[in-house]
């Protein structure tokens, strides 16, 4: 009789974990940023949100995927033989590329974010437990995909963040970090238009909240100080990359003269989306 109960309480244990990974809505960003490079080129990537009312996942499907080959010695080989055959083709743009490095994953139940990124060459994730959103909704409205958005907007970890969000979607959740209103985000963007977020389709989804692949290769850390190891390596990435790679390392110019200081611009002409950990 108690293993009978056992059995009853593991599958319904079983039945809750996978309803708490379902998502229940997936929607579809593309995430805009400047260059941090020459602090002029719009750059885009496409950013999936999977949700549902506890969980939630933003991430880069390429990414992700990508990542989910290099989990396994299968998936190793099959990236390599797609290098290979688009070596061989002289097809380079064939080759697999990320697009867009990090994740955002929500736990509502436990009030916490991690984030999973990188600095350079390493790896690295933190869990914050998000301030309380003070977000300021004015009246004004307008449609983004059928749907009736309100304006609103709110100061967060450096940036002014002026948004569009639906009440017609009862998920309380948006892309990237954003988060905290009474609806989905379909539209996000920094003042000065270096960082926006733009949904582009919305369907509802019984596809599994997956995990981070790779995730034991992210180093622990806090969110400034991932900040400040990403300044750190973008002021000096040269030496960055000696101190890293124990060898001597050269980079070009397009000009075919050597680069002696960094290749990214100065962070007054474009910083990361988050800018308050030099405080």
């Amino acid at each position: 009789m108690n293993r009978f109960v056992s059995s009853i309480i593991f599958l319904l244990l079983a039945i809750l974990m996978f309803a708490q990974t379902t998502a229940d809505i997936e929607v579809s960003y593309v995430a805009h940023s400047t260059s941090l490079k020459d602090g002029k080129t719009d750059l885009t990537n496409q950013f999936i949100l999977l949700a549902n009312a506890n969980e939630s996942k933003f991430f880069s499907p390429m990414t992700d995927y990508l990542d989910s080959l290099q989990s396994t010695p299968q998936g190793k080989a099959q990236y390599q033989q797609m290098t290979t055959n688009a070596y061989l083709s002289g097809k380079m743009n064939k080759i697999p590329r990320k697009d867009g490095s990090y994740y955002v994953v929500k736990s509502t139940p436990e009030n916490i974010v991690r984030y999973y990124d990188s600095a350079g060459l390493d790896k690295y994730f933190y869990e914050e437990t998000p301030d309380q959103w003070r977000w300021e909704i004015a009246d004004l409205t307008k449609q983004i995909l059928g749907y009736e958005c309100i304006l609103a907007s709110t100061d967060y970890h450096g940036r002014k963040w002026t948004v569009w969000f639906s009440p017609e979607i009862p998920v309380h959740n948006g892309p990237w970090k954003l988060d905290g209103l009474p609806g989905l985000i379909l539209e996000a963007t920094a003042e000065g238009g270096q960082y926006q977020f733009i949904a582009t389709g919305i369907q509802p989804s019984t596809k599994t909240i997956g995990p981070v692949y790779l995730a034991s290769d992210y180093e622990k850390t806090t969110r400034k100080e991932f900040l400040k190891a990403k300044r750190s390596f973008m002021d000096n990435p040269l030496g960055k990359l000696k101190a890293s790679m124990g060898a001597l390392v050269t980079i070009k110019n397009a000009d075919g003269s050597t680069l002696d200081g960094s290749i990214f611009v100065s962070d007054k002409i474009v910083d990361f989306i988050e800018t308050d950990y030099r405080n």
